[in-house]
């Protein structure tokens, strides 16, 4: 009995050091170095413009999204593709929840989700053969990071679903399907734990895009909203299990407890760096900030200062119906959602600026509504194909000419044009010389001409006039 307790006291040792403390691989002055370079990169969402500007923070990479209408507040380097780590794990219990039954569902721990824990790995001292509900299990993977926990559940609910392979090897391929269908396209996942692979890897704005569909499910929000957990005597131990919150702020005792969360997740490993999903929900607003690779012990200030950032900012609103019948006008897009459409906007801007763009997400077409080129809020939509593939050969072929004309003058072919007008000019000019010139020629030649005949006439009347004069004489 003793050793046991010792066993199992080792293990939340062993699991509390694993989740809070980074490992010695990594040194502490080495840590601050590398927060202090990720924290000089630039931060996307701060170049658009009449966009409001957010603060530095230390993670190589940062979001903050609004998960109803998936508006990117906050973006620095948000596709880059890093180490989930232990944030992985809320893609398995979010597929768990989706596929199993957590008011039945039993979960049985196998040998191969014992054996494959090394020293340092988070785990709560499962042995093989034990059985625990899908619950327990769940707040386990989310709650205690446990990695043998998380592998037994993708074992338990892989055997359930179709396809080939092991029940584990179907549960990755299901975890990598589900991204997908959630949006992410800078994710590769080949386990349901976050341990190192370097075939292992998302984005925070895949990750961002995946835990926004947990406000969709109540029974995962309470099972990160609990401070602590005790799982009770199984088949195999006679003894209860007990652990806690890993996310500082959701706990309210706690220097980082920040009001509005309402859910998250912690991760890290060496290579990872410290990972963090937090959920926040201040009534108005439901949003997600995810940092990844993050170095030092930064990353509790730096997600309170962009959500307060979000929250201060930015407003959700229901679309306008003027502005859906313009979208239905430039767009050719009529909205088919029975739900109202929102947008996230910045505080001072106003609907009238929203842009209109359409797509297709899952095989369904989308109306996207965008603000300086952000999309800030979309609805399912039926959308006139033709005209829009009238308006895109428009457009692009207006597009071609400018991009013609920018060409020339962007390349060496201006010199030739610009000379090949200088010649003809020059001709232009030379012929309108010579023309004038022969003109005036012809002009004094004539008026030479008149002036001698005029001569030769008046010389004639003289000539007569004296004729006439002396005839007169004579007959007098």
């Amino acid at each position: 009995m003793m050793k046991r307790k010792m066993k199992k006291i080792l293990a939340g040792l062993l699991c509390i050091a694993a989740v809070t403390v980074p490992a010695s691989g990594v040194s502490a002055a080495d840590a601050e170095e590398e927060a202090k370079q990720s924290y000089a990169l630039p931060v996307q969402s701060n170049e658009v413009e009449n966009w409001p500007e957010g603060p530095a923070v230390y993670g190589k990479s940062a979001i903050v999204i609004d998960a109803d209408t998936k508006a990117v507040l906050y973006a620095k380097n948000i596709d880059d593709e890093h180490y989930p780590a232990s944030i992985t794990k809320v893609m398995t219990a979010l597929l768990a929840a989706e596929n199993g039954d957590l008011e039945t569902g039993r979960v049985t721990i196998s040998q191969e989700s014992v054996d494959f824990l090394e020293p340092g790995d988070a785990y709560i001292g499962m042995r093989p053969g034990e059985e625990i509900s899908l619950t327990d299990a769940l707040y386990g993977v989310l709650l205690a990071s446990a990695n043998e926990v998380s592998y037994a559940v993708a074992e338990n609910i892989g055997n359930t679903l179709s396809g080939t392979g092991t029940g584990y090897e179907k549960f990755v391929a299901a975890m990598n399907d589900r991204a997908g269908e959630l949006g992410a396209t800078h994710t590769h996942f080949v386990n349901p734990h976050g341990l190192q692979d370097e075939n292992h890897y998302t984005s925070a704005h895949d990750m961002a895009l995946i835990s926004s569909e947990l406000f969709s499910h109540p029974e995962l929000m309470e099972i990160m909203q609990t401070y602590e957990h005790t799982i009770g005597p199984t088949n195999l131990e006679t003894e209860s299990r007990t652990f806690q919150q890993r996310h500082e702020m959701l706990v309210s005792w706690n220097d980082h407890y920040y009001e509005y969360c309402v859910g998250g997740k912690t991760g890290y490993t060496d290579e990872a760096g410290n990972t963090l999903i937090t959920l926040a929900d201040n009534g108005k607003m439901h949003l997600v900030c995810v940092e990844m690779e993050t170095r030092g012990q930064h990353i509790y200030d730096d997600t309170r200062s962009i959500l307060d950032y979000a929250f201060e900012n930015f407003t959700r609103q229901e679309v306008e119906s003027s502005v859906l019948e313009q979208a239905q006008e430039e767009a050719h897009a009529t909205v088919t959602e029975t739900e109202p459409v929102y947008v996230s906007l910045p505080a001072d801007a106003s609907q009238e600026d929203l842009k209109f763009e359409t797509g297709e997400e899952n095989g369904e077409s989308m109306l996207y509504l965008t603000y300086e080129g952000q999309t800030v809020g979309k609805a399912k939509a039926d959308v006139d194909e033709k005209a829009v593939a009238r308006k895109e050969k428009e457009e692009q072929g207006t597009a071609s000419v400018l991009d013609t004309i920018k060409n020339v003058f962007e390349g060496r072919q201006w010199i030739v044009i610009v000379a090949a007008a200088a010649v003809i000019i020059v001709a232009v000019v030379i012929l309108i010389l010579v023309f004038r010139r022969r003109r005036r020629r012809s002009f004094l030649r004539t008026s030479r001409r008149q002036k001698r005949l005029e001569r030769q006439r008046r010389r004639r009347m003289k000539r007569a006039a004296r004729r006439s004069r002396r005839r007169g004489r004579k007959r007098w």
